[in-house]
């Protein structure tokens, strides 16, 4: 879950593309009066622009282009405004006129890169990117320059690419360190990586937190131990995203006598799932526009005693805020696979399965584990549907991967071929893996590795009532390392399909160990990449044990830790409450 393509570069009409224009324009135009109608239809487009008001933007640029047609900035700055109005092929035609006047023109072409990227064409929009960097208007203007580099990083991590990703963030932090988002970006992929060694992951994450910590105000709570206690939770994921159908049971299941809970928004989409976790809440509070420093006062005006991060250095987190200190106490978990960064983040929620003992080492917070998962399910559907093993009727065992492209790396997929040479008839079904050089790449690897094409089933991103259909004919899901799969493996369980895993040494490679664990499924879990081959080759072999570990599931799991909603509400609570009465006991000694 990383960052959406930036948008600041391609749409800078407000100030310096306006200024640009409104200094041409004064240098070409002879005529004083048609140069002050240019210079006003300018200024009403970025007025307009600013205010959100996109489609009256767009006329006042058509008017400007009366005025000047063959200016090239203009029709880059007209394709932005369209973009902005979702006439997506409009702004293609203004773009690709612009760069017909202006092949040079560097900001058209990250605009038309950036225009590709959201509409998934992944290798157009690199190669936009790619002209764009090669341009002397990029090197001289430094925000282009770093936000191309951070568009084409994560394109590319999209892909798979993610050692070249890593490079161009890099490259982009090398003009503006203390890019809070572009480090996250960064941060997050070093995470996933394999072979990325665990202390300079570390460091990493401390550096992130050394460049952003802010001066702490004092804080007013009163430190009553066994009052009724304010949680604030804050994420830009309070819609149908995975993360929600983990949320939503803590909320829904709290002791409302104990605890009064707000949400702080940071996202923009608002669905079923939204208006849910509203009703959950005691208060709802959107902070997607408010800055740190607004967001900082509103939490500190709402009295919060423990703000609750449930983002780490994903996309829309709010970092930066928890930086201030806003509440007492602040605590870490469920959204990300690592540590923050931040030594004024207390907490970090987590079990004694994806974090054994000795792995305080990795955290700059202070672990709190769980009795049993540090992940609670709600379900999609009321009740696990009936799913016997496909290959009763195939005649064949279907292996499936339902991760993100992003987790799948050359040594994982041949480790995956051994697994289907061990069991000859059988096929693999790869899901999420986009079109493109991402798809051939991974095509290439299980080529290589002896797997012929017509043993493999290949889809895109699916629509959620196909990406469940395709469960429905897969036997065995294989859990990719060293980064495991999430909510992805708990939706897979929950649609009968048993998942095996390969233990790793941290968190990201280890979430499969609590799911399994927590589900009666140990048996399925690896110490070893061969084990893992014999595991999964073995059960493909075995129709009679596939078949009871699928009737298993289905009849465990609804029964287990991780859909056991009110035991794990009360669990963090009691976490809460233990490090609440810390703290009042801290305030205490230090009046005394």
């Amino acid at each position: 879950m990383v960052r959406a393509s930036e948008r600041s570069a391609g749409r800078r009409m407000l100030k310096n593309l306006v200024q640009a224009l409104l200094r041409g324009a004064g240098a070409s135009e002879s005529a004083g009066a048609q140069a002050e109608r240019l210079q006003a239809c300018l200024t009403r487009a970025a007025e307009h622009a600013a205010a959100g008001e996109h489609a009256v933007a767009v006329d006042c640029y058509r008017e400007s282009l009366e005025l000047q047609p063959d200016n090239p900035r203009l029709w880059c700055n007209y394709g932005a405004e369209l973009c902005e109005s979702g006439e997506a092929a409009e702004a293609e035609r203004a773009y690709r006129h612009a760069l017909e006047l202006d092949p040079e023109l560097a900001q058209a072409w990250y605009n038309l890169g950036q225009l590709q990227q959201e509409r998934g064409g992944e290798n157009e929009a690199e190669r936009c990117y790619r002209s764009a960097l090669a341009l002397p208007e990029a090197a001289r203007d430094q925000e282009l320059w770093r936000l191309a580099h951070s568009n084409l990083g994560l394109l590319l991590q999209n892909q798979g690419r993610l050692q070249e990703a890593v490079d161009l963030y890099r490259a982009a932090l090398a003009l503006d360190p203390a890019d809070a988002a572009l480090r996250s970006n960064l941060l997050f992929l070093l995470t996933a990586m394999p072979d990325v060694d665990a202390g300079e992951v570390l460091r990493e994450h401390r550096t992130w937190g050394s460049l952003h910590i802010q001066a702490h105000a004092a804080h007013a709570n009163l430190p009553d131990p066994e009052r009724r206690i304010r949680i604030g939770y804050v994420s830009a994921d309070f819609y149908g995203h995975p993360l929600a159908f983990h949320v939503l049971p803590l909320l829904a299941h709290r002791d409302r006598a104990r605890t009064e809970v707000l949400c702080y928004y940071n996202g923009a989409k608002h669905d079923q799932m939204t208006a849910r976790l509203q009703q959950c809440a005691d208060g709802w509070r959107d902070i997607r526009r408010l800055g740190d420093a607004e967001a900082d006062a509103l939490v500190r005006e709402d009295g919060i005693d423990i703000l609750v991060d449930l983002s780490g250095h994903t996309a829309g987190n709010r970092l930066p805020l928890f930086a201030r200190k806003p509440a007492p106490l602040q605590l870490t978990f469920l959204g990300y696979a690592n540590t923050t960064g931040l030594e004024c983040m207390d907490y970090r929620i987590t079990d004694s399965y994806a974090d054994p003992p000795g792995a305080e080492a990795c955290y700059v917070e202070q672990l709190l584990r769980m009795p049993h998962s540090l992940w609670c399910y709600a379900p999609q559907q009321p009740a696990a549907p009936e799913n016997p093993a496909p290959l009763l009727a195939n005649g064949y065992v279907t292996f499936a991967s339902f991760n993100g492209a992003y987790k799948l790396n050359q040594a994982l997929i041949e480790v995956w071929a051994a697994i289907l040479h061990a069991a000859p008839a059988s096929r693999l079904m790869l899901v999420s893996l986009p079109t493109g050089a991402v798809r051939e790449r991974v095509l290439g690897w299980l080529a290589r590795a002896g797997i012929a094409r017509d043993r493999l089933e290949v889809h895109a991103r699916l629509p959620t009532d196909e990406f469940w259909a395709a469960h429905r004919r897969a036997d065995i899901a294989l859990d990719p390392f060293p980064c495991n799969g999430g909510a992805t493996t708990c939706e897979t369980l929950w649609l009968g399909v048993p998942v095996v895993t390969l233990a790793g040494r941290t968190f990201v490679g280890r979430a499969g160990v609590s799911l399994l664990s927590n589900c009666g499924l140990e048996q399925l879990i690896a110490r070893s990449p061969e084990e893992y081959v014999v595991l999964a080759a073995g059960l493909a072999r075995d129709p009679e044990r596939l078949a009871r570990l699928r009737l298993m599931l289905r009849q465990n799991l609804p029964a287990s830790p991780l859909l056991n909603a009110p035991a794990y509400a009360q669990a963090l609570e009691a976490h809460y409450r233990d490090i609440w009465r810390q703290w009042c006991s801290r305030q205490g000694r230090s009046h005394a």
